[in-house]
């Protein structure tokens, strides 16, 4: 018995080395960790993880577990299954059983109802092996439908170690968040690739490095220095996931926020104008250090990211007045759709922090599709069926405070700082439109400067808060220093809010 107990452990061991020397030398050479040392920094040390499909391709020295770890482990306590390539084996490339392992991995979590990571540090298909086809019924093009019909249902996270070109620059863009390391490229075809097809010479970095995909294309949602912070982010942003569609996000201990929110007074300009940080009123409102902001580097004039308030997790789409003026453009728009879905998939309530002077205009953003991408995010906040506030902190101009979530989108509640103002446009703008014969029939300058000041005043009463709060326009107007403590009570409120949608398959627009 002893005999045959100590044969497993010994081929265990065989294969917990993964591939040949060579392999652990470029490994070594590019910096990264082995696989098995990288899934170490994930898991909670006192829990060791289970792996599945060890003996994929026994007996083969070259092709240890045929390139992947797959199985589960535990992060904080909570389990979640992950698949590894492991770049020692034929540079991770994606064997018959390797992709099986992939694949049955993702059916394991559906059935289990569990969040999945992936480590990718992958070559691609190994083409000798398929033949060069990968749509066989059970075959690794599989992988992709799997991430598709997963979504939204269990939580997916990918994390992103080298160059990953073809089919397995996918399985990042796939998940629901995905950590991209800084020297990591990934694209549709490879530099090679590239040349052939297009006549076009290109460095892996300037096709899909971290300034492509994490500030230009906005694919990849945090960018790390090493894979210890990868890591350390990975459980982060799980602590806020829930473990499927199924539950609501973990609770942690609530904390006072790291500035007094009687400081959004001092934060927020009395010129509509000036520009400020937004993440400043952000940190006067949420909990002390939980505010995890999401594609920071993509489309900065809209912040989105987690946080917890009073110690429940929430998702926070805010204006940001410092870029921009806080301007939607078609890369925020499809920014702030793509968080709000995200966040109404796995129930995450979701807070709107209103100063946008509307959705930008001219020919650069027609071409570039701003009502169709400006439609999505209409949309996205329109069927979302979570817990959602609006909060009117000063602009709300024209159609923006539709894709905010405003009165008309039926938030729960629409709050307004006393220093709102809710207009279909601002006054230059209004003026300029309405009266704009008219002050160019004036000769005189000075005379036309008094005109304008004074339609400006009158345009300006006309959409004053206190006003617009009389007429109901917004549910209330409330003292900045009480913001906080009345969020977390409406929040609470409606933490079991229950909404039907006309029926339907599903909405045409994506």
């Amino acid at each position: 018995m002893g005999q045959r107990e100590d044969r497993v452990f010994a081929e265990q061991e065989r294969i917990r080395q993964g591939g040949p020397p060579r392999g652990h030398d470029k490994q070594r050479e590019a910096g990264k960790h082995f696989v098995r040392d990288r899934l170490a920094l994930f898991f909670d040390h006192d829990s060791p993880y289970l792996e599945s499909g060890q003996f994929a391709r026994w007996p083969d020295q070259e092709l240890a577990a045929d390139g992947v770890v797959t199985g589960v482990g535990r992060v904080a306590g909570r389990d979640v299954f992950f698949t590894a390539s492991d770049f020692t084996v034929k540079a991770g490339s994606i064997g018959r059983y390797h992709g099986d392992k992939l694949v049955r991995s993702q059916q394991a979590a559906v059935r289990a109802r569990r969040p999945i990571v992936y480590l990718v540090d992958s070559s691609g298909a190994r083409i000798e092996e398929t033949g060069g086809h990968h749509v066989d019924r059970d075959g690794p093009g599989k992988l992709f439908y799997m991430h598709s019909v997963m979504s939204g249902s269990v939580p997916q996270v990918a994390v992103l170690y080298g160059t990953c070109f073809a089919g397995t620059a996918y399985t990042p863009v796939f998940a629901d968040f995905l950590v991209m390391m800084k020297d990591a490229a990934m694209a549709i075809a490879s530099p090679r690739m590239v040349e052939m097809v297009i006549g076009q010479k290109v460095s892996p970095g300037e096709l899909g490095g971290v300034e492509v995909q994490a500030k230009i294309a906005g694919s990849a949602h945090f960018v790390a220095d090493t894979e210890t912070e990868a890591a350390a982010l990975v459980r982060s942003l799980l602590s806020y996931l829930p473990d499927s569609c199924d539950k609501k996000p973990p609770r942690a201990p609530a904390r006072a926020p790291q500035r007094a929110p009687a400081d959004i007074d001092n934060i927020i300009p009395s010129d509509p104008n000036r520009p400020y940080d937004v993440r400043q009123l952000i940190a006067c409102v949420v909990d002390a250090d939980s505010f995890l902001e999401v594609k920071a580097q993509f489309a900065r004039e809209l912040v989105t990211g987690l946080a917890r308030l009073d110690g429940h997790v929430i998702g926070v789409v805010a204006n940001q007045p410092a870029v921009k003026g806080g301007t939607l453009f078609p890369e925020s728009s499809d920014k702030g759709a793509e968080f709000v879905w995200l966040c109404d998939a796995y129930n995450i309530p979701l807070l709107y922090l209103v100063d946008t002077p509307g959705f930008m205009v001219g020919t650069a953003v027609e071409k570039n599709a701003i009502l169709r991408r400006g439609r999505k995010f209409i949309y996205a906040t329109s069927s979302a069926t979570v817990p959602r506030i609006c909060v009117v902190v000063r602009k709300a101009y024209g159609a923006g405070i539709y894709a905010m979530s405003g009165p008309a989108y039926d938030p729960e509640v629409t709050l307004a700082l006393p220093s709102a103002e809710i207009a279909v446009m601002g006054p230059e703008a209004a003026i300029n439109a309405v009266y704009y014969n008219k002050l160019q029939a004036m000769q005189d300058p000075a005379q036309r400067q008094v005109m304008v000041d004074t339609l400006r005043e009158e345009y300006r009463a006309g959409y004053d808060i206190f006003k617009l709060a009389g007429e109901l326009v917004v549910d209330e107007l409330v003292a900045p220093r009480e913001l906080r403590d009345q969020l977390v009570r409406y929040f609470e409120l409606y933490a079991d809010k229950r909404v039907s949608l006309p029926p339907r398959k599903h909405a045409t627009i994506l």
